[in-house]
C-alpha cells in the first residue's frame, strides 16, 4: 500500500479547526497539507494553526490526486462540495477516536463526527453530513445529506433528517418526527411533530415562525 494522498480541511473557520483537532487526538494531524477555502473568501489565505490556507483555484488542477474533509456550517459548503465533486476529489470521513461507531450504522462520504456523538443501531447518515459534539442518534434514525446537527441534539427513534437541514444547539426531536430538507431548526426547540422543508421552526414544542426564500 503507498502513501496517503495528502489531506485537505475544505473551510478555515472554526469548524476547520474542530476537524483539525479531531485528526490530531487521532494521531493524523501529518496527514493535512492545509485548508482550503471557496476563492470568494481567499483573501483570507494565509496560515491558520500553522497550516497554510489555500484558495480552490490553486489546487483545483491535482484535485483528482487529494482527499477532501469539508469543514463548513454554513450555506458555503456546498459551494465547495460541488467543485470537489466535479473535480474528482476524493471525501474522506471523520470520526473522533472516542466514538463508537457500532455494527449496523453507517457514516456517508466526508462525513465529521465529533467527540461525545453516540450512535445506537440501525442509523443511516448521508455525506457531508456535521454531527457535533454530545450529539445523540437513537434507533432508525435517517439523516440526510448535507445536514448540520449542532452540539447537543437528540433524535428519538425513527427521526428523520431530509437534505440540508440544520439543527441548532441542544435542540430535541421527539420519536417519528420527519424534518423538511432545508429547514432550520432554532436553538434549544422541541420539535414534537413533523416540520416542512423550507422553513425556520422555533420553541417548546416548536414552530414555524417563517419561510425561507
Amino acid at each position: 500500500m503507498g502513501p496517503l494522498a495528502p489531506l485537505y480541511i475544505g473551510g478555515a473557520g472554526g469548524m476547520g479547526r474542530e476537524a483539525l483537532t479531531l485528526l490530531r487526538a487521532a494521531d493524523r494531524e501529518r496527514e493535512v497539507s492545509g485548508f482550503v477555502v471557496d476563492d470568494a473568501f481567499a483573501g483570507a489565505a494565509g496560515a491558520v494553526e500553522g497550516l497554510p490556507v489555500r484558495p480552490w483555484s490553486a489546487i483545483a488542477a491535482t484535485a483528482s490526486t487529494l482527499r477532501f474533509v469539508v469543514a463548513i456550517g454554513s450555506t458555503e459548503r456546498g459551494r465547495l462540495i460541488a467543485a470537489i465533486e466535479r473535480s474528482g476529489g476524493r471525501f474522506e470521513t471523520l470520526v473522533h477516536p472516542s466514538v463508537e461507531i457500532p455494527p449496523g450504522v453507517e457514516i456517508g462520504a466526508d462525513c465529521i463526527v465529533l467527540a461525545g456523538a453516540i450512535f445506537t443501531t440501525n442509523i443511516r447518515v448521508g455525506p457531508h453530513t456535521i454531527i457535533n459534539l454530545g450529539c445523540t442518534l437513537s434507533h432508525d434514525v435517517r439523516v440526510g445529506r448535507q445536514v448540520t446537527l449542532a452540539p447537543g441534539v437528540h433524535l428519538a427513534g425513527r427521526v428523520q433528517v431530509e437534505d440540508e437541514a440544520t439543527i441548532g444547539i441542544g435542540a430535541v426531536v421527539i420519536d417519528g418526527v420527519t424534518i423538511g430538507a432545508g429547514t432550520v431548526i432554532g436553538a434549544g426547540a422541541v420539535v414534537t411533530k413533523d416540520i416542512p422543508p423550507g422553513v425556520v421552526a422555533v420553541g417548546v414544542p416548536a414552530r414555524v415562525i417563517r419561510h425561507l426564500a
